[in-house]
């Protein structure tokens, strides 16, 4: 009996080990690859990353590979494209579009490009239809813009693939600060009142001043972070990819307690009423009481599928629903019993990949599926029905 239980321990080791080492075959792949993908952005070839997407007022902003894209959330009807023709210096575009309603006459719209390593800043027009015109441009970084910029205290900050993080002034893209990490910066900065918590794939935590960008203290971390650190219960959540799940103290940085999960934490956590649904790369879905430290179901929802991209919580419905990576599936989960829900969702003939983080506005889901010729489709967020995709397929 023990020589079994011996052998059955060092074959669970060995099938997380290989979990691990095939996740750090991906990510290497993806960083070696990414290039040359981007060079052949106008032949067949699709890139293997993760476009991002942004909803306001009836309007999707859609990093769209190689365009920026404006389009109709109701319809899925394209407005307008940037650059407006092929340009392979400038294309793609994988970091999520963030919009900054209180600038220029009807706000500025800042994209950042992965190949020319450029922040834009495009003053929209008084209808989403009418083609925004380029006011300034940040060409200062050494490496490609992967990760979402945030907006605090008329900065626009934002990581990028050179190590460092980048806070612009957004009325005319000057530098304010930069701070220097030691490897790429793919997450989301966070900011709480005036400080900036920065997760860097250099296993590290920092805490940065608002106004300057130095920095007030950093904490190591197990593994590499490329998930957005999550606030809630008055804590700082971060996910790490020696699956570890950290509560940092926001004052000090200090690690106020860890748990860890099946396996790599990639995906950003979903967060409603101080609940984190956390997946791991491995279909695992957990939901968590933040304030408590306590889980909410007895064991984690299974997936079938590998999941990267963040999901979103339809609080109405019960509903969490979460992105299936290599099948490209959508999958409900009912949030007070962690069970699959069987009645939401299609099934589409080719789905691609979901790499992305899902975005809805209340009525509709959206997704960026890459490798299929769709790029956005809109799902009824209550039945999960496909209302509409863009562009639309050909026989």
């Amino acid at each position: 009996m023990r020589k079994w239980r011996g052998i059955s321990d060092r074959l669970g080791q060995w099938r997380k080990g290989h979990r691990r080492f095939r996740w750090w075959s991906l990510l290497i792949l993806a960083l070696l690859v990414a290039p040359m993908l981007s060079a052949c952005a106008g032949g067949g070839a699709r890139h293997e990353s993760w476009p991002g997407l942004m909803v306001s007022d009836g309007t999707l902003y859609v990093a769209n590979l190689e365009h920026v894209q404006a389009l109709n959330a109701e319809t899925g009807k394209v407005y307008w494209s940037f650059p407006e023709g092929e340009s392979k210096k400038v294309q793609p575009f994988y970091s999520t579009p963030v919009l900054a309603e209180s600038y220029g006459e009807h706000g500025f719209l800042l994209v950042a490009g992965y190949s020319d390593h450029t922040v834009y800043a495009l003053a929209l027009g008084a209808s989403p239809a009418e083609r925004p015109d380029e006011v300034w441009r940040f060409e200062g970084a050494g490496g490609q813009y992967v990760g979402t910029g945030t907006l605090a205290d008329g900065l626009f900050i934002i990581g990028n693939g050179d190590g460092s993080v980048y806070a612009l002034n957004v009325e005319d893209g000057s530098e304010a600060w930069h701070f220097i990490t030691r490897d790429r910066v793919w997450a989301t900065p966070v900011v709480v009142g005036d400080t900036v918590y920065v997760a860097s794939l250099d296993h590290h935590l920092y805490a940065l001043d608002l106004a300057s960008g130095d920095e007030l203290w950093q904490t190591e971390m197990r593994g590499a972070i490329a998930g957005t650190p999550v606030v809630t219960a008055g804590s700082l959540w971060v996910g790490d990819f020696a699956s570890t799940l950290y509560q940092v103290d926001l004052e000090s940085g200090s690690i106020l307690w860890t748990w860890e999960a099946a396996d790599w934490l990639w995906a950003t956590p979903a967060v409603a009423d101080d609940v984190l649904y956390l997946a791991d790369v491995s279909g695992h879905v957990y939901a968590f009481d933040a304030a408590t430290r306590a889980f909410i179901w007895d064991a984690p929802s299974i997936v079938d599928d590998v999941i990267r991209g963040r999901p979103i919580v339809n609080q109405e419905d019960h509903l969490l629903i979460v992105p299936g990576y290599e099948k490209g599936k959508l999958y409900a989960i009912d949030t007070q019993t962690g069970k699959l829900r069987q009645d939401w969702g299609v099934t589409l003939e080719n789905p691609g990949r979901l790499p992305g983080d899902l975005v809805a506005d209340g009525t509709r889901l959206y997704t960026l599926p890459i490798l299929v010729q769709e790029r956005v489709q809109a799902f009824d967020l209550d039945s999960g029905e496909l209302l509409w995709s863009s562009p639309q397929p050909t026989e």
